[in-house]
């Protein structure tokens, strides 16, 4: 533990914290995440806080040197920091954006993002039902009062005034009112605590956050590496970095993956595998900069490689978030692949989700599994997947029971529905929408799912929106026959396995001649990977 180092705890009321921000005494450092909490968890702190109970307590830190900080509080600019005087938010950035983003009176604001105060900020408190909600526009009654006035008393006299004058029902405006006022009550004397930490480094101020956390959250991967590996100078921050990369991937549907799966395909960059590595090691070496910007280029890569080649046009798709760790690195190694080393790639990808490689092996394995990875890239090798048994093939589970994005046996089957319609061509991703899984009859089974040979997966695109609509329709007939054997379409349903022997079918008949179908092309494209089918 650093030397000096003082750590102190005191306890405020939540204007006190509103003030300090206003004055410049509480700051943002650059290297925090951006704001994330959805409007029910901001909700559910206000309830908290009405009921009067503790909502935990904030990390502040005065280090000895300074950091870069955020212009920005919720809709709110921040104001210039006091020189030396200032604390940077570690840990509550999320609460004590809620306290201010929601308590700050916006009439005594200079300037405020109206737009997103209204959108993301401003909660009510319903007196006569009693609860916190968020208005869908801004004609609110009376008996809806704003959570700002609860914490300004000259606002809070001046609703008083206004719901006493125009309330008719004035033994019902008193009740309301009385509410109202144990509500004010409740907020302005509501406190919240503050850990205070004097000096110090940013890997002091973590340690200390750890071990205060031991048995609560704790800070994530990509907080951790954000703030130890922040840059002013030279104005890197990975924070920013991972924001602008999942707003890139939100083209391919893959915006939502977690950023801790970013943080280990990063780890990967440096030799070892993301669970040898410790995060504390990283944002001292002298390539750490430069091997993230290329990384981060590698994952966009990976995602557009398994959108285009692969039809994984949706991140819930992905079978494993280890192939995009390990597809990363291969484009870290070789950022401009030829077709045949595309091709060797989609094996590999086949491969591994077929034999529900992640899930058999155990971590050994799979660190062995990634230096053999890593030795094919530099040539050592002549093999891309790694076998611990190499006389025995991999095995191909049992057909699913359904088809969801739970089951790795369910993606694989999915993916190959997708691909097989498809002819197993590269698709455009300038030209693709989504993902749509079609139920060819209303009858779930007793688990509630419907059974996967009745389901058929759709790519959402300008060439096939007319078949889309067709199958999908909302008019569509119970039987098959009408547009099966319409002819116009007779030979993209085969591509579906739909027959037109199953026009003359019952449902039973029609689901079985499909399934067995779709084994056969199934078991023979899986055994062309070298896996057994059973």
């Amino acid at each position: 533990m650093t030397e000096n180092l003082q750590i102190n705890t005191r306890v405020k009321r939540l204007i006190h914290y509103i003030e300090e921000i206003d004055n410049g005494y509480i700051q943002i450092p650059s290297f925090q995440r951006d704001f994330i909490w959805e409007n029910s968890q901001k909700k559910d702190l206000f309830e908290s806080i009405s009921w009067g109970y503790p909502i935990g307590s904030l990390l502040l830190w005065k280090p000895k040197d300074e950091y870069g900080t955020t212009d920005k509080i919720g809709p709110y600019p921040l104001p210039e920091p006091r020189t030396n005087e200032f604390y940077y938010v570690l840990d509550g950035f999320q609460r004590l954006s809620t306290i201010y983003g929601c308590l700050k009176n916006p009439k005594k604001s200079k300037s405020v993002d109206e737009y997103l105060r209204l959108k993301e900020y401003a909660i009510y408190y319903d007196l006569l039902n009693e609860e916190f909600f968020v208005p869908r526009s801004q004609n609110v009654l009376i008996t809806q009062i704003p959570v700002y006035t609860l914490v300004d008393t000259f606002e809070f006299l001046t609703y008083a005034n206004l719901l006493l004058n125009s309330y008719e029902n004035k033994e019902e405006a008193t009740l309301v009112l009385e509410r109202a006022k144990k509500l004010t009550t409740i907020f302005s004397d509501f406190t919240l605590p503050s850990i205070e930490i004097w000096g110090g480094k940013i890997e002091d101020a973590i340690e200390i956050f750890t071990r205060i956390n031991s048995k609560g959250s704790t800070i994530t991967s990509d907080w951790m590496l954000s703030a130890l590996s922040n840059n002013e100078q030279k104005n890197f921050n990975l924070g920013s970095i991972i924001n602008s990369l999942l707003s890139d991937l939100d083209f391919y549907n893959f915006g939502n993956i977690k950023r801790e799966l970013i943080v280990q395909c990063i780890q990967n960059s440096f030799g070892k595998i993301y669970f040898d590595t410790k995060i504390e090691d990283l944002y001292g070496h002298k390539d750490f900069i430069s091997l993230t910007y290329k990384t981060i280029d590698s994952i966009k890569k990976a995602v557009h490689f398994l959108y285009e080649e692969l039809c994984v046009i949706n991140s819930k798709l992905l079978p494993y978030n280890n192939q995009l760790m390990f597809l990363t690195e291969f484009f870290n190694h070789n950022e401009f692949p030829s077709d045949d080393q595309k091709e060797i790639l989609k094996k590999w990808f086949w491969q591994t989700t077929y034999a529900n490689y992640f899930t058999i092996y155990s971590l050994s394995k799979i660190r062995e599994a990634y230096y053999h990875f890593k030795k094919y890239l530099q040539a050592s090798t002549d093999t891309i997947l790694y076998n611990d048994k190499p006389d025995k093939p991999f095995t191909v589970i049992d057909f699913p029971n359904a088809i969801n994005f739970k089951s790795v046996r369910a993606k694989a089957l999915t993916l190959f529905l997708l691909n097989y319609a498809n002819d197993f061509n590269k698709i455009e991703a300038n030209f693709i929408n989504d993902l749509k899984l079609f139920n060819l009859f209303t009858e779930r089974k007793e688990d509630g799912n419907y059974p996967p040979e009745g389901v058929i997966p759709l790519i959402e695109n300008e060439n096939n929106i007319e078949l889309i609509i067709e199958i999908t329709g909302k008019k569509y007939p119970k039987e098959l026959s009408s547009f099966i054997s319409d002819g116009k379409y007779k030979d993209e349903f085969l591509k579906y396995f739909l027959t037109e022997e199953m026009t003359s079918l019952e449902k039973t008949k029609v689901l079985q001649l499909r399934k067995k179908l779709i084994i056969k092309e199934e078991g023979k494209f899986v055994e062309k990977l070298g896996l057994q089918y059973e």
